[in-house]
């Protein structure tokens, strides 16, 4: 394992985005972890590991000032003494630092494959990072095209069987709800995250939804949607909330007079009854809910089972107790 609990080595993984949502910050936090042994919130790696970061679009001075920053103590990702082997263990390779007018990595291209790969080799490389898809496959004539894709996936698999990992990063399409290209994208890779716009925008280097659309393996709480923000001292997450908060598991589970407590609601959802806790103040700080109008409705749900042990009141009809229900609760 790369980075518990989702990158496992020899597998391949998709990073999509729009632009200046922070898809290349979180890819050089990741590629830093894992040079370092250090960990990204609460995805760890267990020990150091040698990462191939190729670059087709940033300014090198702009990759050293990134690193810079967050390779330091203080955003979370190395302690003090992971840093030097971070750095040691981290290569880079960016168009911007080749000569002028140099040709520069073709993911299309034969070539291009052949001296990966013999880098690979050379240095032992365990992930290989290629930022990203479009500035990198400058021979595709046609992303949407299944068939022009099929030179990178034989790359990508001849990788995986050499036992190396491979992250790609890749824009999101048009509407930012998908990554761009071809069908057959979504078929080479065993990971597949994404990072959309926060229901709610604010201020910061990079801020954005993380959401796992496919991944081959046992998950957990640290492979939901949430919402990943970097300031100075580092990377924090929060529950994230779907474009439509009223759509939200948890807030459904209220409004569905099934649960009593907040324990109750964790154990139908799979989850912590800390994440369903976090989830309803962030349903509160969206003025979704009413603060402390969780309580109330748990407090009706007693009534409401405590009546229907002791027997029904007589409300007429039998669909008549649903509807008084769900008055009730609107009038809150």
């Amino acid at each position: 394992m790369l980075l518990d609990p989702w990158l496992r080595t020899e597998e391949t993984c998709i990073i999509w985005a729009a632009s200046g949502l922070g898809k290349t910050m979180l890819s050089l936090s990741i590629s830093l972890a894992i040079a370092g042994g250090g960990k990204l919130v609460d995805w760890s790696a267990e020990k150091p590991r040698r990462v191939l970061y190729i670059d087709g679009e940033m300014h090198a001075q702009d990759i050293r000032d990134r690193l810079e920053l967050l390779s330091g103590s203080e955003m979370g990702i190395l302690a003090r003494y992971q840093r030097k082997d971070a750095l040691e263990n981290l290569i880079f390779i960016a168009r911007q630092d080749q000569d002028v007018g140099a040709p520069f990595y073709d993911l299309t291209d034969d070539k291009t494959h052949r001296e990966i790969i013999s880098r690979v080799r050379k240095e032992d490389v365990q992930l290989v990072v290629l930022d990203n898809f479009t500035t990198l496959s400058e021979g595709l004539e046609d992303e949407n095209a299944a068939a022009a894709f099929k030179q990178v996936q034989g790359f990508l698999l001849e990788l995986k069987r050499l036992g190396v990992a491979t992250l790609l990063v890749h824009h999101a399409n048009k509407s930012g709800h998908d990554m761009r290209g071809s069908t057959a994208l979504e078929t080479t890779f065993e990971v597949i995250l994404g990072l959309k716009k926060p229901s709610v925008p604010k201020t910061g280097e990079a801020r954005f939804v993380a959401e796992f659309g496919k991944f081959r393996g046992k998950g957990d709480e640290r492979l939901q949607a949430r919402e990943w923000s970097l300031a100075e001292d580092g990377w924090s997450i929060t529950e994230a909330l779907p474009e439509d908060p009223r759509s939200d598991s948890v807030y459904k589970a209220l409004k569905s007079l099934r649960f009593k407590t907040m324990a109750e609601i964790a154990k139908e959802l799979g989850v912590n009854k800390s994440t369903v806790s976090r989830r309803i103040q962030r349903l509160i700080a969206h003025g979704v809910l009413k603060k402390d109008e969780h309580f109330e409705i748990f407090d009706m749900v007693r009534e409401i089972q405590r009546e229907e042990r002791n027997g029904l009141p007589d409300w007429g009809e039998p669909d008549h107790g649903t509807e008084t229900a769900e008055a009730l609760l609107e009038a809150f």
